[in-house]
């Protein structure tokens, strides 16, 4: 395959997605992904994080024309460079990568690409994966952020597998941290759950919210443990409100699984007004870091 320099790259993957020709944007692609591999390996961050975001905005397009098979293998491309850029410790560029990822995987959820979206939630897992003991307090929201969105997204395109794949990834991230006692980010995950849960309840999706209600009552025995009182509160909260909403909409299965993971916090006591306010406080951090996505 022809071998493109950065310039031609750029304008050959932006338009051959918009005459939606996948083979010039595939060599487009293999085009860029070496050239930034190539910055990356030379320790050349900014000029490797340009390429970074031409790939995406060119994916992002894609995503948008439904093509499905450039998105995929444009997450696979940016999840390679975020591989290499954590090996050479250069974090602003795995940032780039990384939020990227997240952002083409809600793209293919709006707009209906299952495989996409399932492939960018897979890939954003494999990330945090690499070092997930050293990602920072924003990182590790950024990264919940993303799950939450492409969740959201695919609720109300009524891809229920992609639901499952966010609630897993935003739940893993949720043990991790409260294994590290970490009762902010903690707390913050269990109030994305419950975002994604009230959506699940309102597609109607059983054993997306029965996932929702698994991964929170596993993060709250956690955080019990740790002594995480704040965090172990936002459970006992969350899991009532699914319940709840499980009942009124009649979804069985969903409704037995958070009762029976109540039981686990009968001794918590209810959320009072002073945790209330933390959790408020959690909400703006996470809107101030959303705006920076």
């Amino acid at each position: 395959m022809i071998t493109l320099n950065e310039a031609e790259a750029v304008e050959i993957s932006l338009s051959a997605v918009d005459e939606g020709d996948e083979n010039r944007a595939f060599q487009a692609l293999d085009s860029l992904t070496g050239i930034a591999a190539y910055f990356l390996s030379e320790n050349g961050e900014a000029d490797a994080e340009r390429v970074i975001l031409s790939i995406g905005n060119s994916a992002q397009a894609a995503a948008e024309r439904d093509l499905e098979l450039v998105t995929i293998n444009s997450v696979l491309s940016l999840g390679k460079l975020a591989r290499i850029a954590a090996d050479k410790r250069l974090k602003s560029a795995l940032g780039k990568a990384f939020v990227l990822i997240g952002k083409l995987g809600e793209a293919a959820a709006a707009h209906s690409l299952e495989a996409g979206s399932k492939v960018a939630a897979t890939t954003l897992m494999e990330i945090w994966n690499f070092c997930p003991e050293q990602w920072d307090q924003e990182k590790i929201i950024a990264f919940s952020l993303l799950f939450k969105e492409i969740g959201a997204s695919a609720t109300r395109c009524d891809m229920e597998e992609t639901v499952l794949s966010a609630i897993t990834g935003l739940g893993e991230i949720g043990k991790k941290v409260a294994t590290r006692s970490l009762e902010l980010e903690t707390t913050s995950s269990l109030l994305l759950l419950e975002e994604i849960g009230k959506l699940a309840a309102e597609s109607y999706f059983d054993e997306a919210l029965s996932s929702t209600a698994l991964s929170i009552e596993e993060i709250g025995k956690l955080s019990l443990k740790k002594g995480l009182n704040d965090a172990v509160s936002q459970c006992q909260w969350a899991l009532e409100t699914l319940r709840v909403q499980a009942e009124e909409r009649l979804l069985n299965n969903s409704s037995i699984v958070a009762e029976l993971a109540l039981d686990n916090f009968t001794d918590a006591g209810y959320t009072d007004s002073e945790e209330l306010e933390k959790f408020r406080e959690i909400k703006a951090l996470q809107e101030k870091i959303r705006s920076t996505l």
